[in-house]
């Protein structure tokens, strides 16, 4: 079997960038730092700052880089080190590259490796447009897998082949992408044009934490707390939340399993994240439908509050110590009937025909006991 002939290059350290899909993957940041102690060591020892990274450095056509970030990362802290060798894959070489290193986070789940492959996922359902195309009708009867082709071009059925993954979960990860992550980000620059000052504060804080994995929600907590506000359900009034920093972080690391230890961790989906990131867009500068009359969806809004109520609500409660338990049935009884709450905020009774029907079912033989 003939090798295939790949290109070497000496680079300029800070002309390479990370590809998209690795990026998604974390940082090793003790690595790094053990790599500049031992390359800096050398060097002082006399040791030619270039002959040091033995192993090439795998990039793309477009100077991205598949297999090495760490020996770059840690290069671009060395002074003495200007250039990076690296070998230049295919496209073909390339993305099997990516995939594989993607398979091997055994703990990511599916969604996270098809929400990492987005942007190649959609280039490949382009290409593989256009190649449909170029066959015409042979297209409903010959495969257009690229992997076959001369070109080793790239479909969106051979990526997700390849990746282990379906072509639905991958459609999902460019939906995600394509309607909600890229509002997500606009939420943010709108908001940033219009506060220059918070967004200077910002990128003074980003530039002090150059390595902080969920940047901005971070130093919104941060400056929240700087104005003395708290963090809760009104504060993306005053300071958006990012939603593509929430919801990826979601998606790649899970979610706190109620059930379990502090650190045990549920799997998120993407289809959750549409989910959630639709709820959010479909309301967002508008009034919530359940608080809005004139809205058409208010009933239907208020029919599945009901049902996911009285679903969750006491599926756990004999598990609820009695001192707790007590404290919920307080805040109910006001809830229903009215009166002051324990921040001593008047609180509406429920609407006289629902306190009615809850009595008159309460009342019924084998309602209350």
């Amino acid at each position: 079997m003939k090798l295939p002939q790949r290109t070497r290059f000496w680079k300029d350290k800070h002309q390479l960038t990370i590809h998209q899909a690795v990026s998604e993957t974390p940082e090793d940041q003790a690595l790094v730092a053990r790599l500049v102690a031992d390359w800096s060591a050398r060097i002082a020892a006399g040791e030619d700052p270039h002959a040091i990274i033995r192993e090439t450095i795998k990039i793309n056509a477009a100077d991205e880089i598949g297999d090495g970030r760490h020996r770059q990362l840690a290069a671009l802290r060395v002074p003495q080190i200007q250039q990076v060798e690296c070998e230049v894959l295919n496209e073909g070489e390339f993305a099997e590259l990516v995939m594989e290193m993607l398979l091997q986070r055994r703990h990511y789940s599916k969604s996270a490796r098809a929400y990492a492959l987005r942007h190649m996922a959609a280039k490949a359902a382009k290409e593989g447009a256009e190649i449909r195309a170029r066959m015409g009708g042979h297209a409903k009867h010959k495969s257009a897998s690229p992997i076959q082709s001369a070109k080793q071009e790239i479909t969106l059925e051979s990526l997700a082949a390849k990746s282990d993954l379906s072509v639905d979960l991958l459609q999902q990860a460019m939906k995600l992408e394509a309607l909600y992550m890229v509002k997500a980000d606009k939420l943010i620059q709108d908001w940033t044009a219009l506060n220059p000052e918070e967004a200077e504060s910002y990128l003074a804080w980003e530039g002090a934490h150059p390595y902080a994995t969920m940047p901005w929600t971070t130093w919104r907590v941060e400056r929240l707390a700087e104005l003395d506000l708290p963090d809760d359900a009104e504060s993306h009034k005053r300071i958006p939340r990012h939603w593509r920093e929430v919801e990826e972080d979601k998606i790649f690391n899970g979610v706190h399993d109620p059930a379990g230890d502090e650190c045990d961790r549920l799997t998120y989906s993407l289809g959750s994240a549409l989910k959630a990131m639709g709820s959010y867009f479909a309301t967002a500068g508008k009034p919530r439908p359940d608080t809005n009359p004139d809205s058409p969806c208010l009933h239907y809004t208020l029919m599945n509050k009901v049902d996911s109520f009285s679903k969750t609500m006491w599926k756990n409660w004999s598990e609820i110590d009695t001192p707790q338990r007590l404290e919920v049935l307080k805040k109910l009884t006001v809830t229903i009937v009215g009166g002051v709450d324990e921040q001593g905020r008047e609180v509406e009774p429920w609407p006289e025909d629902a306190r009615q029907a809850l009595y008159v079912a309460l009342t019924r033989k084998g309602g209350a006991q």
